[in-house]
């Protein structure tokens, strides 16, 4: 057994759907859930990089869109787009009982985390976290790799490291980590090569 394990979050232990909060945003504004989507995702990088504070984003988009409703409201609809990966969070919630060191990274936001953590009782499990609005880095950039083992005091040999998007477990891997390309669709063959 590995001596420890590195999880992405999206589409792993939270598959999302951007579509969902788009749809609902449109209807509280004057444009449409396409517009919607092209004013965040044009300031999404920024943001999952921390180059913009959060209240500034929600502000930006806010006008842009002719959103009707309070900031607060916007925050909670645009965070409001995962569904927990039942399987995978059994599996995890097995590794912590066995007392496995459980850590996590990922591309993502201040307003996202503070979603996820507070409504998804798995994060509590995690031993350590980097998240790219915190170190300004994003993956598949190797220096949040590098970040990440110095940081989280890793053995890369001995981490697996799952992640859904190929280039990013090709860059874990060149930093020495087990990487695993994960698809919750056939979450089995994982199970195959991990176990429970």
């Amino acid at each position: 057994m590995p001596s420890a394990f590195l999880f992405d979050i999206g589409n792993v232990i939270l598959p999302f759907d951007f579509s969902i909060p788009a749809r609902r945003l449109a209807e509280r504004s004057r444009v449409s859930a396409d517009e919607v989507a092209s004013a965040i995702r044009s300031r999404g990088r920024a943001l999952e990089l921390g180059q913009i504070p959060s209240g500034q984003f929600v502000t930006e988009v806010c006008d842009e869109i002719g959103y009707s409703e309070d900031a607060q409201s916007f925050r909670a609809i645009y965070a409001d787009m995962f569904d927990p990966n039942l399987p995978l969070i059994h599996f995890i919630e097995s590794l912590k009982s066995r007392g496995i060191p459980l850590y996590l990274l990922s591309n993502t936001n201040e307003l996202h985390a503070d979603f996820f953590q507070s409504h998804y009782p798995v994060f509590s499990l995690f031993d350590g976290a980097i998240y790219s609005h915190e170190v300004g880095l994003m993956k598949p950039d190797p220096a949040i790799f590098t970040c990440t083992i110095n940081r989280l005091s890793l053995k890369p040999e001995e981490t697996v490291y799952v992640d859904d998007l190929a280039e990013n477990c090709k860059v874990g891997a060149e930093h020495g980590l087990q990487a695993y390309c994960y698809d919750r669709h056939r979450h089995n063959e994982f199970l195959k090569v991990f176990g429970e």
